[in-house]
């Protein structure tokens, strides 16, 4: 399937990322761009879940604080940033 448009990928305190056109009340955005573009940099960047198809920002589900998981948090911020200004 196809996706088009704009859509942002946000991620939960748990490091849990989705994704939608609004970042709800408690999440915070990693990056808003071309679905198929955030779709593909998000999937191949993040840490797949092995129990199911959740995808996750690596560091956070492990990080032993808050601090440590924000810290997670913004690094795969920047490098998804980084990655879909240069491509």
């Amino acid at each position: 399937m196809k996706h088009t448009g704009k859509i942002t990928a946000y991620a939960w305190a748990s490091g849990l990322i989705e994704f939608g056109k609004v970042v709800p009340d408690g999440a915070l955005p990693v990056i808003t761009g071309d679905e198929s573009r955030v779709r593909e940099l998000i999937g191949v960047r993040a840490r797949h879940s092995r129990v199911s198809d959740q995808l996750l920002v690596p560091g956070v589900p492990e990080a032993k604080n808050q601090h440590e998981g924000m810290d997670a948090l913004i690094k795969f911020t920047d490098h998804i940033t980084r990655e879909y200004v240069e491509h």
